[in-house]
């Protein structure tokens, strides 16, 4: 799959091929970009040079299990939401993965995932929108909060794609003529 075209990315992690794979088509089938992973050291390298919106782990697998990764991935500050699967768990289960950091816990097999991952992305999305103003001072005029986002929008633009001026004007849709004029106004260095 063309991974500019999907609208989300994850990482399965799942020793049962059957199970990660028909995870995978159905996922794949509306624009998710998916990655599989076997177990806990080949999702430890994956997660090292990819970035994803959303992890589906298995709790039982061989070598290090699920949840001992869930916890390890928990205590250094790892952010992407995890939602853990498993075919025979007990309640216990289902409640030691909320407390590590799981955001749900499934049974397999799963027979209707979309509706979980959807709701899990969306409201990801609706966080990072709401973290995307923070700082934003609303009691000045609209002007002057729209100058604010934009030195903002551009700066984070600009070093993302190391000051790459074409690049940055068709992200934000404007001519390069017109970004150059936007950014003295606004003051900000082209480099």
């Amino acid at each position: 799959m063309d991974d500019t075209l999907a609208i989300g990315r994850i990482l399965i992690i799942d020793d049962e091929n059957i199970n990660a794979e028909t995870m995978m088509d159905v996922l794949e089938d509306v624009n998710y970009h998916v990655v599989l992973a076997v177990g806990a050291n080949q999702a430890k390298a994956i997660i090292k040079d990819q970035i994803f919106d959303l992890v589906m782990m298995d709790v039982w697998m061989p070598g290090q299990d699920g949840m001992s990764l869930l916890e390890e991935w928990t205590q250094a500050g790892f952010s992407t939401p995890i939602v853990m699967m498993s075919g025979h768990a007990e309640h216990q289960d289902v409640v030691k993965a909320i407390k590590l950091g799981a955001v749900d816990f499934l049974k397999k097999p799963l027979h209707d995932i979309l509706p979980l991952v959807r709701r899990i992305l969306s409201e990801q999305i609706l966080e990072k929108s709401k973290r995307a103003i923070s700082g934003i001072e609303f009691n000045v005029p609209l002007k002057e909060a729209r100058n604010i986002f934009e030195v903002r929008y551009f700066n984070h633009h600009l070093q993302e794609n190391s000051h790459n001026i074409a690049k940055v004007a068709t992200l934000a849709g404007l001519e390069r003529t017109t970004l150059y004029r936007k950014l003295k106004d606004l003051g900000i260095d082209k480099k």
